[in-house]
């Protein structure tokens, strides 16, 4: 075999990832007879790591471009997961999840230890912003862990009048990161909006049942319908059952969509 054969033989695909060190791991919601817990696992950025193909590294993620972490399970394959947080200066990031039962991903995480390493790499959304004057967010259950961050990213760019953020779930209890939504709101009392609707619980200052294309247009109202912008954050389903929604109230996407494909 030839010197070049050899190497292309021998060398690593780059979806293999490369080790990372879980640092911390936090509840956010304990498991319960009602409730799947839900979790943010803190992973130590990766140094002096090589990265090929696709992937990209850690510390240059864009949390407000929906890129995501892919998080190499084994003897399965690399799942998608999206950074709830990126603190460089730290050295550390994190992603926050649902365990479910005989999820072999979720499952895996749930079982790693602090201090294990797991092979993990970082990877492009392809994805263009549009920018907007009023921005909507609709994050479907634990879709919130990528609402929120770019909710906040949209905030902190001061393009938007208006950022106003649908969070869908089935109790109260299914909610979390109540003081980072209250500190949010303090921050930017005249430009951040927060709306609950809640499909098994009814509960006063929360909307009741399930995201449809009225409840959108009782929640989404901008005073200049071309400069608003929308995402919603779920499983593929629920993003093109919401796209059909916001199509119904006259928001074709992707022209109003914040971050299309490219």
């Amino acid at each position: 075999m030839s010197t070049v054969a050899a190497v292309f033989a021998t060398e690593v695909p780059w979806y293999t990832g490369v080790p990372t060190k879980l640092l911390k791991k936090t509840t956010l919601i304990p498991a319960t007879t009602n409730h799947l817990p839900v979790y943010t696992l803190t992973f130590e950025i990766p140094k002096n790591a090589t990265f090929t193909g696709r992937a990209k590294p850690h510390s240059e993620v864009r949390i407000d471009m929906g890129d995501v972490v892919k998080m190499v399970i084994p003897n399965y394959k690399p799942k998608s997961y999206s950074m709830s947080a990126l603190r460089i200066d730290d050295n550390e990031f994190d992603i926050t999840l649902k365990v479910y039962p005989n999820g072999r991903a979720s499952g895996f995480l749930d079982r790693l230890q602090i201090g294990e390493e797991m092979n993990t790499f970082g990877i492009s959304a392809k994805r263009t912003r549009q920018k907007g004057e009023y921005v909507g967010i609709v994050a479907y259950g634990v879709g919130m862990t990528e609402g929120l961050p770019i909710a906040k990213a949209e905030l902190e760019k001061g393009d938007a009048k208006r950022v106003v953020l649908l969070w869908a779930s089935r109790t109260w209890d299914d909610t979390f990161w109540k003081e980072d939504l209250a500190s949010l709101t303090k921050q930017y009392p005249d430009q951040f909006e927060m709306v609950h609707i809640l499909s098994r619980e009814q509960r006063d200052g929360c909307l009741h049942g399930r995201v449809n294309p009225e409840v959108l247009q009782q929640v989404f109202q901008p005073t200049d319908s071309e400069k608003a912008r929308f995402l919603s954050v779920g499983t593929k389903e629920m993003m093109r059952m919401t796209d059909g929604y916001f199509a119904t109230n006259n928001y074709d996407m992707p022209k109003h969509h914040l971050i299309p494909k490219m």
